[in-house]
């Protein structure tokens, strides 16, 4: 019919798009959960990676008039009689699924969310993880940052991340058998690790020696002097990181192997910054 009369009706897939309804409610998504389990159906099984964070969000209430409702408030995706009474969400709480045979990724569900203890957010990740095995996915990881809650988190469900009792692996909640794999977000990580750094001013590694971020200013200092960069991209930036603390890049630059080589040299061969101890990396 649309060839006959010239393209002008519309095409089938905007009709499809025109046809389906996909809930954006705050919960888990039964509009993936079934796409994944028609996509397993043909596999047998799908080997994903489970992923997890908080995006922080304005406290606002708005009204939904398709809903005919107030949203904005903590909303775990289940009836509560009287939501009012909840405070406003500042963050959500988002569960992605990756692929590791195929190139997709899909969100699986958000939670609108004021702060969520460790107890709390591994329930809702056994509850996801059991969806998932439910219809055919098989998560062999989880991926998190490393905040507080989501440390606790870890360790109840079964794993360990502490240095002197290290477990990297739980148990799937549907398999015993099947073990997942706990790891953390590295570009969050060396974020943390910078932070830590600079706001502490001195740290202190097993053999006892310090760790200064002095270290990092005098070599901007020296290098800013000289006009001369010793084969590094430490710049104003990297020290005045407050600016753009979201910035992975400037603290993978900071602690890079090319700062640490240059802060060796001239320790050893300069003898421009007067450091007497260990090197920071």
């Amino acid at each position: 019919m649309r060839k006959i009369f010239g393209n002008c009706l519309p095409h089938p897939q905007t009709l499809a798009s025109w046809y389906k309804c996909v809930g954006g409610n705050a919960g888990f998504h039964d509009e993936v959960f079934s796409g994944m389990k028609a996509e397993a159906s043909g596999q047998g099984k799908l080997l994903c990676s489970f992923m997890m964070d908080e995006v922080a969000i304005r406290k606002q209430l708005d009204f939904d008039p398709a809903g005919d409702k107030f949203i904005g408030h903590v909303d775990m995706g289940t009836a509560v009689e009287d939501r009012a009474a909840l405070p406003l969400a500042n963050e959500a709480l988002v569960f992605m699924v990756v692929s590791l045979t195929e190139s997709w990724k899909v969100p699986v569900g958000y939670f609108l969310i004021a702060g969520l203890q460790g107890d709390e957010r591994a329930n809702l990740v056994r509850l996801c993880l059991d969806k998932l095995y439910a219809v055919g996915v098989h998560v062999v990881s989880i991926t998190f940052d490393g905040c507080s809650a989501n440390m606790n988190m870890a360790k109840v469900l079964g794993a360990s991340l502490d240095m002197k009792s290290l477990n990297s692996t739980l148990c799937h909640p549907s398999n015993p058998n099947l073990d997942v794999a706990v790891f953390l977000d590295a570009c969050h990580m060396l974020k943390l690790t910078r932070n830590t750094l600079a706001e502490k001013s001195v740290l202190i590694d097993a053999d006892g020696n310090k760790i200064k971020w002095e270290y990092f200013k005098k070599l901007q200092e020296l290098q800013c002097s000289e006009g001369l960069v010793a084969a590094n991209k430490l710049t104003e930036r990297h020290i005045q990181w407050h600016r753009q603390k979201m910035k992975a890049k400037l603290a993978a630059q900071t602690l890079s192997s090319s700062v640490a080589d240059a802060l060796e040299f001239c320790n050893t061969q300069l003898k421009k910054m007067n450091l007497k101890v260990a090197m920071p990396l």
